[in-house]
């Protein structure tokens, strides 16, 4: 894996997109990735997430500076809000991407999209309803936005979570987010994960996991 390569400790960078508070951010920095006599040393390098108060605790958490930014393109505002956007509002560009990470190039990028739309807890009806198509649109937004911010130098993996439903709920969604990351040279698996296990919890928290790895740089 060239993150780990040649030195026998090596920084690996991570970003963030839809980071909420941190807790994802929080969990790669505890981290402690080996691999024979190689090992890695995490750090955060931003994070982006439309709710400002999240930001402030992610800056926290994470150890990282954050960014507060809307991340809709301006058919999925009206979609969503019902109106058009203030005078001031633009939609959000690679650039924009870029400059959340500090102008740095992340290893590993981590999404955790809004799950409402896809989520059990919506009824179909509402699911299907412009305001809810347009939050879930921000799936292949986010990737989008990721892929051209570091087109010329991809980050190694790409990690991308949300609730198990978006597998048969937002098929249509993935498997143009799928096309879209081959299509960059990502190879591309989908699993699921239990928090609950993994964390030691007692519960059960179900979430769908895709991995991708761009296949000339991880073998």
């Amino acid at each position: 894996m060239s993150m780990l390569a040649s030195d026998s400790s090596r920084e690996i960078r991570h970003f963030h997109l839809f980071c909420g508070l941190g807790g994802g951010a929080k969990g790669f920095n505890r981290a402690t990735p080996r691999a024979g006599g190689l090992s890695g040393r995490m750090r955060c390098i931003g994070g982006i997430d439309i709710d400002a108060a999240a930001i402030a605790d992610f800056n926290r958490l994470a150890d990282a500076r954050g960014t507060a930014l809307d991340l809709f393109d301006r058919d999925q505002y009206r979609d969503f809000h019902g109106h058009e956007p203030e005078s001031s509002w633009r939609e959000a560009t690679p650039d924009d991407i870029r400059a959340a990470a500090g102008n740095e190039r992340p290893h590993i990028v981590f999404l955790s999209s809004p799950c409402k739309g896809f989520s059990g807890l919506l009824s179909e009806k509402l699911a299907k309803t412009r305001k809810y198509l347009a939050l879930n649109r921000l799936t292949i937004r986010g990737i989008w936005l990721m892929l051209e911010a570091w087109a010329d130098d991809p980050p190694e993996l790409v990690v991308f979570e949300n609730v198990p439903r978006i597998a048969t709920r937002g098929r249509a969604l993935l498997d143009q987010i799928v096309s879209l990351l081959r299509g960059y040279g990502y190879a591309v698996a989908e699993t699921t994960h239990d928090c609950g296990v993994i964390g030691g919890m007692a519960q059960s928290r179900k979430r769908f996991l895709l991995v991708a790895r761009h296949a000339e740089k991880v073998e």
